[in-house]
């Protein structure tokens, strides 16, 4: 049972990316004792923190204490993982095997991991918790190790698997930012046609970590969109709903786009055992993307 002062002290890591910067939003109010930690586009009030150096994330855990930290943050760049294997091991595994030892030694102590479907092969998606795993890349290697840390440290710790998260974010680099940008500016954008995903809206991300932290869920829970589609068939309905030009995304099969690290190409995720939990789906793309349009019309793209 996890024991809390109130308000409860809430650290998320990796608070300026897509998902931490929303937790930080949602995570606010009288309830919570929110900080976070951020390394690229850091502003005031955020605590530095580069999970690619050796013992950071463990001194800002020791001194901060909090009830709950969030993992947000990771190396995500599924082709610079192949290239710089050290680094993805350092940030998506090391790092949070540290951060795990640290919030072990605090009385009620919980972690959440945010994962990846990548640790799965792609062959009979989308998968369940109890699905056997078999990453294709460094970067699902190095996340699945992460998982392992973490869960191994603590009984009451949780990791979050998610997958193809989608936001508005200005100057954001997730898929409907690039791909907004591209087709606003009149280019094309190859799109892979044969990868299969649930995407994610990372609004409902975020509500999903506050409900999973409620209940006090633990071990794995997969948190994602409801709808099971192809990357090519996202991005076109993307363009529908963003009114931009279709005739611009070009579907070629991932074996074409000469990508360095291999994909799975059947993945995505169940979200049986997280509708048990909180007692809702998250949103298909429809609802999340008439959504991003709406954020879109409030703010201008950088």
């Amino acid at each position: 049972m996890m024991i809390y002062s109130s308000p409860k002290k809430i650290l998320v890591i990796g608070a300026t990316g897509q998902l931490g910067r929303l937790c930080l939003k949602v995570f606010s109010g009288e309830k919570y004792q929110t900080l976070g930690t951020g390394f690229s586009r850091l502003s005031s009030g955020l605590t530095p923190l580069d999970l690619s150096q050796e013992g950071e994330a463990a001194a800002v855990v020791s001194r901060v204490r909090p009830d709950i930290a969030i993992i947000c943050g990771a190396m995500t760049d599924v082709e610079g993982c192949e290239s710089s294997r050290e680094k993805a091991f350092q940030i998506n595994s090391k790092s949070p095997a540290d951060i795990a030892r640290e919030m072990k030694k605090i009385p009620g102590g919980k972690l959440v991991f945010l994962s990846t479907d990548y640790v799965f092969d792609g062959t009979c998606g989308p998968y369940d918790e109890n699905s056997l795993t078999h990453p294709l890349n460094v970067y699902g290697e190095s996340k699945l190790k992460g998982e392992k840390a973490v869960l191994e440290a603590s009984e009451s710790n949780l990791v979050v698997r998610t997958t193809t998260v989608y936001s508005f974010q200005a100057g954001g680099n997730n898929f409907t930012m690039q791909l907004l940008k591209r087709l606003s500016q009149k280019e094309k954008m190859l799109v892979a046609a044969d990868q299969w995903a649930t995407p994610t809206y990372a609004q409902d991300l975020a509500l999903a970590l506050e409900n999973l932290i409620k209940v006090d869920a633990c071990g794995i829970i997969h948190a994602a969109g409801s709808d099971f589609i192809s990357r090519l068939d996202f991005a076109r309905e993307a363009a529908r709903i963003l009114k931009l030009d279709p005739s611009l995304i070009q579907g070629l099969p991932t074996s074409q786009l000469k990508q360095k690290a291999k994909r799975p190409l059947k993945a995505g995720l169940k979200t049986d055992r997280l509708q048990k939990a909180v007692g809702y789906l998250m949103r298909g793309i429809k609802e999340g993307l008439r959504d991003f349009a709406e954020n879109l019309g409030k703010s201008p793209v950088k």
